[in-house]
């Protein structure tokens, strides 16, 4: 084979930038992926300690309203009203009894014939309308030559564009080529009451519904659709009459809200409602925070290992991972120092377990309810005392994820070290390319000088044989 012909050369070249790759560049390669591996690794721990933390913020907070004072309402029947509690609310029971949801104030006009020309004369025509803090004269232009359906058209466009939707204003057919204005008052309650009657001219006689007192609708005939006795909601707790204007009512039992949704038929006598500590939300609370707190570290326990193939896990070795292992097992297990003599002060009093392979358990699920539901004070301090279980681990996550913390300056220090073997790698191979391209030279310089030997012992033999 003439190792200087233009494959065999492209062949030598080519062996000669692997060989240069592996001596100069695979080195870097490995150690910028060792670095690259090690940034991953710490920022996606970074991400699962986030969550973590955000977890602890709720768990170490011991003051009013915090997690361990979840309440909750039990009612005896959620056919009549639903209930909810804050944290403030008072563990109690009640009875109560809906006689009456609160309904909006309505109003209407007679019903009219739709096509008829209204009696009223051009010109300007003042009304009154009133509903809650909503109290003003309202004025409309009137040209003489409306239909009843186009006077209360008139009026209705004036109320609403007034009103701010304190009430609204409509007009519909109660029958074939009839018309009939209809108010609605947006709020609930005797206090929302509408008030509505002329003020200067008889634009709202004239189609039957201006009043100075309340008459009910009969027939045809406007008037208000409900007494004013039947607007509030009516109800008892413990015995005891209660009216408020809306179906949400939240000032009747402190630190709870009733959203009545109907009144109770006769002969049901009430509905009990008891105010309790939220065992099942502070449980799912805690079930969150084993799950952040295992899914950490575990990533740190998984990684820290070598298998029997010989891998080693990008923290093994790695004394920021140990230390934090570490401290995540000293909070899990330890007993929590400073609380009363006789209070909880382990995780396992409560039922929950620490494994140093796989972290925290609820090995006793009755144990936990228990504490909840009958020392709600003494787990909070458990998580949220000076040296508790929350404020412990709050203190070495921010540590690790604060802005000066362990992760952000290793992985800067990772980061620059990847930037640094980059520029390192794109040096080596310029340096590869412009040896190869050098090398090429030569060898084409060779083959040149080769050729033009061959060449010459070619003339020469040939002309030996003329000479012969």
């Amino acid at each position: 084979m003439n190792i200087l012909s233009t494959s065999s050369i492209n062949s030598l070249i080519r062996n000669y930038r692997l060989t240069e790759r592996y001596r100069a560049v695979n080195p870097l390669e490995s150690r910028k992926s060792k670095f690259s591996n090690l940034s991953k690794t710490w920022n996606t721990l970074s991400s699962k300690l986030t969550s973590l933390k955000s977890m602890l913020t709720s768990l170490k907070d011991t003051s009013a309203g915090n997690t361990f004072t979840s309440k909750s309402v039990e009612l005896s029947t959620e056919d009549y009203f639903t209930a909810s509690a804050t944290s403030s609310a008072s563990i109690s029971s009640y009875e109560v009894n809906v006689k009456q949801l609160a309904q909006s104030d309505v109003v209407m006009s007679d019903s009219k014939t739709a096509a008829n020309t209204t009696s009223l004369s051009a010109g300007t025509y003042t009304f009154k309308i009133a509903s809650g803090n909503f109290d003003e004269n309202i004025d409309i232009t009137v040209a003489g030559t409306e239909t009843q359906k186009e006077l209360m058209e008139l009026i209705a466009d004036a109320i609403n564009n007034a009103t701010d939707s304190t009430v609204t204003a409509s007009v519909f057919a109660p029958k074939d080529g009839e018309a009939k204005l209809s108010v609605v008052a947006k709020d609930s309650g005797e206090n929302n009451a509408i008030t509505i009657k002329d003020v200067s001219g008889s634009a709202l006689d004239s189609i039957g519904i201006s009043f100075d007192s309340r008459t009910l609708v009969s027939g045809s005939s406007g008037g208000y659709s409900h007494s004013l006795t039947d607007l509030n909601a009516k109800l008892t707790l413990n015995g005891v009459d209660v009216e408020r204007s809306s179906n949400t009512i939240d000032d009747l039992i402190s630190g709870v809200t009733l959203e009545l949704k109907k009144a109770m038929d006769i002969g049901v006598p009430r509905v009990n409602v008891i105010v309790k500590n939220n065992a099942e939300a502070i449980k799912s609370d805690i079930k969150d925070f084993i799950k952040k707190f295992n899914e950490a570290y575990s990533y740190v326990k998984e990684n820290s290992k070598s298998t029997e193939d010989g891998d080693r896990g990008v923290f093994v070795g790695n004394n920021s991972a140990r230390a934090l292992t570490q401290a995540f097992a000293t909070a899990a297990y330890e007993k929590v120092e400073g609380l009363d003599a006789g209070k909880i002060s382990y995780l396992s009093e409560i039922g929950i377990n620490f494994d140093s392979e796989t972290g925290l358990s609820i090995k006793d699920s009755g144990k936990l309810d228990d504490a909840l539901k009958n020392k709600p004070d003494e787990v909070s301090n458990l998580f949220g005392a000076e040296n508790g279980v929350a404020s412990k681990l709050f203190d070495t996550v921010e540590r690790y994820i604060g802005s000066d913390g362990v992760i952000t300056s290793l992985t800067d220090s990772y980061d620059k070290s990847v930037t640094y073997l980059k520029e390192r790698i794109t040096s080596k191979e310029k340096q590869i390319d412009k040896g190869a391209d050098s090398l090429r030279h030569e060898y084409e310089t060779l083959q040149n000088q080769l050729a033009i030997l061959l060449q010459a012992n070619q003339d020469y033999q040939t002309m030996g044989g003329l000479l012969g």
